[in-house]
């Protein structure tokens, strides 16, 4: 008989992705910081866990983001783009430690590919884009999740290591 009960990292990757969406969406925003820290987090799932596990929340994190107010438009775009980002980030998961700037390269091009796609989807619907935002959005996610990628994959670890999932 299998257990309801989810895993102890199932349920600290929900409680980091509640609070990165919440931060994200409320906090940031007044601070004048533009960072997405749900990317921040789904790159740094799928380097610690793989494609698989990095597509799925991915897929997770973009719905959530998606139903946020303010949400994007269409329904799901921001959840396929993070299921790819995931699984992009998965796929280089066993060269994590072979390079400490991994994650921060990572994180810019995984940035640099949502504003891509937003910037596609403004276009048409023939909406504006700010291109000055959407780079300060970039350099800065990239310096902020190259500073938190890596305790949040140390965080996993240590909960694996010690039989706690």
């Amino acid at each position: 008989m299998t257990s309801l009960i989810p895993a102890r990292l199932t349920v600290v990757r929900t409680l980091e992705l509640l609070l990165a969406v919440l931060l994200t969406v409320t906090v940031l925003p007044r601070w004048g910081v533009p960072v997405d820290l749900v990317l921040v987090l789904v790159v740094a799932v799928g380097l610690r866990a793989g494609t698989q596990v990095g597509a799925l929340f991915g897929l997770v994190a973009g719905l959530l983001v998606d139903v946020v107010p303010p949400g994007s438009v269409p329904l799901g775009a921001t959840a396929l783009v993070y299921a790819a980002i995931g699984a992009g980030a998965g796929v280089l998961h066993r060269s994590v430690r072979a390079s400490v700037l991994l994650p921060a390269a990572c994180l810019l091009l995984a940035a640099a590919a949502v504003q891509l796609v937003r910037l596609g989807v403004a276009a048409s619907a023939r909406q504006g884009f700010d291109l000055g935002h959407a780079a300060a959005l970039v350099v800065l996610t990239a310096v902020v999740g190259a500073l938190l990628v890596p305790p949040v994959m140390r965080l996993e670890h240590h909960l694996v290591a010690r039989g706690m999932v």
